[in-house]
């Protein structure tokens, strides 16, 4: 999809919130209130990594140093709001930033952006033809909603890097877990370990694991994927789990912010997810009173809970680039018993019913 101008995009009305125009796929709105979240996501993410935009730092900086004979190149697939590849241009005004959407940022209207800094609206499920051999960093994060084959594009994306290139991969897992980082049990109301926030994270789950084009486990896959990837050469994965309020003792000074960040997020995200839980065929008063029970917990720091999200940083390797094998490593569909099974069973009994 080619870059156009803001005035002609048109958006998708959907339960009162807008999205892009140009897939149902990415099942998140795309409207002001979503920009805003996003923007706020971004922070969490910095503050969880240090006051850092990325995962090795030496390896990106090396990257993108200034004492080359080419300007180094940054694409960020999936750029949301604007902000990382925006902060990326002011920390590197020596490199192009490239950011490209299914739907417009608002920077493109109300900021100054920096001259080595512009945006494109494009499919990133398309192949990326026009920017082969590019990029010295791409950076990919929470994309996989509206990419339902990453498998395929991994291959596409290590496509645009040169050799040596770097590729950052960042996402979130739709489950919740304990102060001892198990997973948060799935329980039904009136039990006593039942908590509101991970009812409404479990049906969100089951609702978005019925689709056709599921992306949500995703993340699941990436150390097999990146390993028999043939274009990339080495890559190692973490994970960093964000508390959801300030309850854990001993956080600093940045910590204790991201936390209530995190708080504030998901209270946020409620209203990004209502859409996709109407769609499911949840009463609307349901869907209300859910999002109002795990807001009051929130509020309240009721459920001590944390949010786990996976980084990855794959190197590409020097070699010629190769396409996706005709017969890929094929992909376990069935839910991981981190995610909400009881959900499932609920929905699919629901289903088989004709009733909510």
């Amino acid at each position: 999809m080619a870059s156009s101008p803001i005035a002609e995009y048109k958006y998708r009305k959907l339960f009162g919130r807008a999205f892009n125009a140009h897939k149902d796929n990415y099942v998140l709105p795309a409207d002001d209130l979503e920009l805003a979240r996003l923007d706020m996501q971004h922070d969490i993410f910095k503050y969880n990594l240090g006051n850092s935009l990325y995962v090795a730092p030496e390896l990106v900086r090396k990257a993108l140093r200034p004492e080359q004979s080419q300007t180094p190149r940054v694409l960020d697939i999936g750029t949301g709001s604007g902000r990382w590849a925006l902060e990326m241009a002011s920390e590197f005004p020596n490199a192009d930033v490239l950011g490209i959407d299914l739907a417009p940022t608002k920077l493109t209207e109300i900021s100054v952006i920096p001259s080595n800094c512009r945006f494109e609206l494009r499919d990133a499920n398309l192949p990326f033809t026009e920017y082969i051999g590019l990029f010295d960093v791409v950076h990919c994060r929470c994309v996989e909603l509206g990419i339902p084959n990453f498998h395929a594009f991994l291959f596409n994306v290590a496509q645009t890097l040169k050799p040596g290139g770097i590729l950052l991969l960042c996402s979130g897992y739709l489950q919740l877990f304990d102060e001892q980082k198990e997973s948060l049990p799935v329980t039904v109301e009136g039990d006593p370990r039942f908590t509101w926030i991970q009812r409404t994270v479990g049906e969100t789950y089951a609702a978005l694991y019925w689709r056709p084009d599921n992306a949500i486990h995703t993340q699941n896959h990436w150390n097999e994927w990146l390993e028999e990837n043939p274009n990339f050469e080495r890559f190692f994965i973490q994970d960093i789990y964000s508390p959801i309020g300030p309850w854990p003792s001993g956080l600093d000074k940045m910590r204790t912010y991201a936390a209530e960040l995190m708080r504030y997020n998901i209270a946020t995200i409620l209203y990004s997810w209502k859409p996709i839980l109407l769609m499911d065929g949840i009463p609307p008063e349901e869907v209300n009173r859910m999002i109002k029970c795990t807001i009051d917990e929130l509020r309240q720091l009721k459920a001590r809970a944390y949010s786990k999200w996976v980084y990855a940083c794959v190197i590409r390797s020097n070699d010629p680039w190769s396409g996706m094998p005709e017969k890929p490593i094929p992909v376990e569909t069935s839910p991981s018993v981190v995610f909400s099974e009881t959900y499932l069973r609920v929905r699919a009994s629901r289903s088989s019913t004709g009733s909510r």
